[in-house]
């Protein structure tokens, strides 16, 4: 495979064309490398990566930050991490390069909890002019004069002193998603009358500065990354000034580029693809892009987004349309993907699902990254599968095969357990089946058969069509026992079920829809305006009616936006701070900000969350077996944390 073959950069050799792509962690601590960083790092450099990006290293902390807990490599304090972090990376056999970074304008954004410009320690954020960045919370930046660019230049140089002295093979230069460099870059962001602005080559000028200021740092030998946008708003760069950018970059030493996009959660309204493309977006959606690039330049260049299948990858290095292959979030979901690839282990490989909510979400609320399908993605100390060993193996029933019982069967076979698994329905999936339903979210479906095959590869016996009651459970004699049977909808007092009128989400979803044109949606959270895309697309009016100040707000920035503008586009209404107050047979009576109105519908669906369902727990208990609940059934969640319950519950069993 093209994946595996060796490849140089600038005189470099890797191992293979597979490269970890660069990403916020939150993992630092006041922008110091963490054992928790340097144990993330290494997982994915042990899973075979052959280039491993660290995230963002910031050249000045924290009026360059890009998030709340960027990685600092402001001052040579930050020199003893980076070692530590470089050589247990180099170690497994895998080239480190660190990216350096200045996020600008993008630095300038309040805080939501304390209005206050806490990212940058209060400081005013700096651009090339006094723009500021489009996307809500930003304010407008300080220019920055010509004296403290040659200070922003400097510290692009002893950053890369830093590096090296730390021990990286390569340092990669941040030029894109519309930070400094890339707003320098843009006339989108670039509005100065002096030489650092006007011309293609007045917008360049800083970035070839810093180049040469880092080569007398490095030496003439030493690779440097640039990441480059492949594509820009309309009053940005075109293709062709993108491409002499990459020609100049390439003539001035460059040793290879990744080619990416983004500006940082704006542009909804337009055709544009955000850095990290989300559920129902084509995989490998800005190849196009990379390959603009590399017909421009004989120096490697490296796509990246969403890609996600091995077949995939390897389609676009044999077709030429890339030298390298970045892996984002599908190294958070899986750090042995690469070594799965090579042993041709596709099917084993756990799908990163583009849902966004534990990686991109995480970030947007200042915590440290997480993952709906990997629940041991920044745990790889601490969260280790270890054999229980033939003496200490329990017969362990489950109940329940959605994501927080099916993992738990997982990991408790793994581990040597001998474990059967009931589910009531003919399917296994649970609120995984019910969440694939909706237009764009199949990738959920990728997920759900990955369980499933992992459960049966493992061993569990999976037995459908099974509901469970204490008398059945007594009757199997087991070791322990796993409730993971799930939630029951919370129905709010004003509303009557059972009429055929009134549904719930999961007998919308499950059951089908019912005739009538017209719905009203009670719930405008995640699960509520998904239900409404599914309702548009067979035809129906739809008013979502939401309490909340805003829709959408249990979801991530990145995916929520762009669902409301899908909505607005086919129709639906979508009102807040609206309160049911009553149901009838052929509408809803809604007070919107104290003022009551009438909505007619045909049937109303009920998204108003879900209740915990311990009837079954508390029905085991006294019977002298251990029982574990996990999931929905014990505290209704998202299913980031039912996936790591499940988990927990097959370590500590």
């Amino acid at each position: 495979m093209k994946l595996f073959e060796p490849i140089e950069i600038g005189g470099m050799p890797v191992k293979n064309r597979i490269v970890m792509a660069p990403m916020t962690s939150h993992y630092a601590r006041k922008g110091i490398v963490t054992e928790r960083m340097v144990h993330f790092y290494t997982a994915r450099a042990k899973g075979g990566v052959g280039l491993i990006t660290i995230e963002d290293g910031i050249v000045d902390y924290p009026l360059g930050n890009n998030t709340d807990n960027p990685l600092a490599v402001d001052h040579d304090r930050c020199i003893p991490g980076l070692t530590q972090l470089s050589k247990a990376i180099k170690k497994e056999g895998a080239r480190a390069m660190l990216q350096l970074s200045h996020a600008g304008r993008r630095a300038g954004h309040l805080s939501p909890r304390t209005m206050r410009l806490d990212r940058t320690g209060g400081r005013m954020p700096v651009a090339p002019s006094p723009l500021a960045h489009p996307s809500p919370g930003h304010v407008v930046p300080r220019p920055l004069s010509t004296g403290e660019i040659d200070d922003i230049i400097e510290a692009f140089g002893q950053a890369a002193r830093r590096a090296v002295e730390a021990g990286f093979d390569m340092i990669g230069l941040h030029c894109a998603h519309m930070y400094l460099l890339g707003q320098f870059l843009s006339p989108w962001a670039n509005k100065r009358k002096d030489a650092y602005g006007g011309n293609l080559e007045g917008r360049l000028k800083i970035v070839l500065k810093i180049i040469r200021r880092i080569r007398s740092e490095v030496g003439t030998g030493y690779p440097i990354v640039c990441r480059i946008n492949g594509q820009e708003p309309e009053e940005g760069n075109t293709v062709d000034e993108l491409c002499f950018i990459a020609k100049a970059l390439e003539s001035n030493g460059v040793a290879a580029l990744h080619v990416s996009v983004g500006f940082g959660s704006i542009l909804w309204d337009k055709d544009f693809i955000p850095a990290e493309a989300t559920m129902g977006m084509p995989e490998g959606c800005i190849v196009h892009l990379a390959e603009n690039i590399k017909q421009a330049v004989s120096i490697p260049v490296i796509t990246v987004n969403k890609i996600r299948h091995v077949d995939f990858a390897e389609r676009v290095l044999q077709e030429d349309r890339a030298d390298m292959i970045a892996l984002g979030r599908a190294l958070l979901a899986d750090p042995q993907w690469p070594n799965k690839a090579r042993q041709g282990r596709w099917d084993d490989i756990r799908p990163c699902v583009s849902c966004c909510q534990g990686c991109v979400g995480n970030i947007e609320k200042g915590q440290p990254i997480s993952c709906l399908v990997n629940p041991m993605l920044g745990r790889e100390k601490t969260a280790r599968i270890r054999p229980v060993g033939a003496k200490r193996a329990k017969r362990v029933l489950v109940l329940g095969g959605g994501p927080a019982g099916l993992e738990a069967s997982i990991v408790a076979s793994q581990r040597g357990h001998q474990v059967e698994l009931w589910e009531r329905h003919a399917d296994l999936g649970g609120r995984l089946r019910i969440a694939a339903t909706p237009p764009g979210k199949t990738e959920l479906d990728e997920f759900k058969a990955f369980l499933h095959r992992q459960a049966a590869n493992q061993g569990v016996r999976i037995v459908l069509n099974r509901a469970a009651d204490v008398d059945a459970v007594l009757e199997e004699h087991p070791d322990v026992v796993v409730v993971a049977t799930g939630a029951r909808p919370h129905i709010p007092e004003f509303a009557v079920t059972g009429n055929g009128f009134v549904k719930t989400v999961a007998e919308i979803l499950n059951t089908g829809v019912p005739e009538g044109d017209s719905a009203v949606i009670v719930g405008g959270g995640l699960v509520g305006l998904e239900t409404a895309h599914y309702l548009l697309e067979m035809r129906k009016r739809v008013t979502v009616v939401e309490m909340g100040e805003a829709l959408g707000q249990d979801m991530p920035m990145i995916t929520r936006m762009p669902l409301l503008l899908q909505l607005g586009a086919k129709g639906a209404r979508m009102l807040a701070e609206a309160r049911a107050r009553e149901i009838r047979t052929n509408g809803v009576r809604v007070d919107i900000k104290g003022e009551e109105t009438w909505i007619h519908a045909d049937f109303v669906v009920l998204c108003t969350g879900d209740v915990a369902d311990p009837e079954l727990e508390t029905a085991l208990n006294g019977h002298g077996i251990p029982v574990h609940t996990i999931g929905d059934c014990r505290q209704p969640g998202d299913m980031p944390a039912a996936v790591y319950q499940g988990f927990m519950a097959g370590l500590e069993l």
